[in-house]
């Protein structure tokens, strides 16, 4: 297929997993396909069925939420339609080395088609849900460089959240481990409690007072920003440093030395979907899903059972104590 030349000509078939199929479809609606890309840049391609094959764009800062926001859109080359079902990792030295994960997928509907080439769509996707335009817009002077639009839509009634803000919930001491059933126990660390908040797939700490905390752990915002599955949403953790042992330890942090990492307890809000009303066990199902933890620097708090056990273990590496959360709250 005379459209696929380019695709196939920066890829080695045999060296990379990504389909070179031109397989076709049994009719009905045009599909789309948005794919997280881990490559040496994080992005978002955004995919749309056109012609027996997938135009395609690259999104840097994922796919616009809200109407009227414009995300830059790179026109790349096209794919092959079997490229909609693609999960996988191109292995280094080939072209897009990286991970591929399937991030929303669906049909659409051609609502307008410009003689320049700008397309206006609604997506029925699994997360997108409403109307999009790309406009050719030249940015740059490169005709490669788009614009991916969100469209006001009033049919589309999905849940928003823009701008809500979160105040942290703090822990209030207690003279003993709860026992019981329901509880879910958590090493108590030490260090700046930091809610991480995604929009367009880069990361804002602030600390519990309020205080932006970004720059101060640049390592840790870049870490957070390649870890999160998504490119919008809002995660409740902890920066630490750690000590020589792998300890948690404030005193390394006010000395500035130590590796540092970001605790993930909780999530709050997923793609403009705010989650502080589901049960902790639930929020905590989410954000394992939405964690990729290859990179050690982010981290999944984990949770136990056995509080006491936990409490004793902690007293014994000098950790600070532990946290008991119930499983059903909020």
């Amino acid at each position: 297929m005379a459209r696929l030349r380019e695709y196939e000509r920066k890829r080695s078939k045999g060296r990379t997993p990504e389909p070179f199929g031109a397989a076709g479809r049994a009719g009905g609606d045009p599909i789309f396909v948005v794919q997280r890309h881990d490559a040496r840049r994080l992005h978002y391609d955004f995919r749309l069925e056109r012609d027996g094959a997938l135009a395609s764009w690259a999104v840097p800062k994922g796919i616009p939420r809200e109407p009227g926001q414009r995300h830059l859109a790179v026109h790349v080359e096209d794919h092959p339609l079997d490229y909609a079902g693609f999960e996988g990792e191109i292995p280094a030295g080939q072209y897009g080395a990286g991970t591929v994960e399937i991030w929303d997928r669906g049909t659409y509907e051609l609502l307008e088609e410009k003689k320049d080439g700008g397309l206006t769509v609604r997506l029925a996707g699994e997360r997108l849900r409403g109307i999009w335009t790309l406009v050719p817009a030249k940015l740059d002077g490169d005709e490669k460089n788009w614009l991916l639009l969100r469209k006001q839509d009033d049919a589309d009634g999905s849940v928003k959240a823009k701008g809500r803000e979160y105040a942290p919930m703090l822990a209030t001491l207690a003279p003993d481990v709860p026992s019981g059933d329901g509880w879910m126990h958590e090493v108590k660390w030490d260090g700046y409690r930091a809610i991480a908040r995604f929009a367009g797939a880069e990361a804002t700490l602030t600390s519990r007072r309020g205080n932006d905390m970004t720059e101060r752990f640049a390592s840790v915002a870049r870490a957070l920003a390649r870890a999160v599955r998504t490119p919008d949403c809002v995660v409740d953790g902890e920066v630490c440093a750690l000590d020589d042992d792998g300890r948690s330890s404030f005193s390394v942090m006010q000395q500035g030395k130590g590796p540092l990492v970001y605790y993930a307890f909780d999530v709050l809000e997923v793609d403009g979907e705010p989650l502080v009303d589901l049960p902790l066990h639930e929020r905590r199902a989410r954000l394992a899903e939405l964690l990729d933890l290859r990179d050690t620097t982010v981290r999944l708090s984990e949770t136990f059972d056995d509080g006491r056990a936990l409490y004793e273990a902690a007293g014994k590496q000098g950790l600070e104590g532990v946290i008991a959360k119930k499983a059903d709250s909020r």
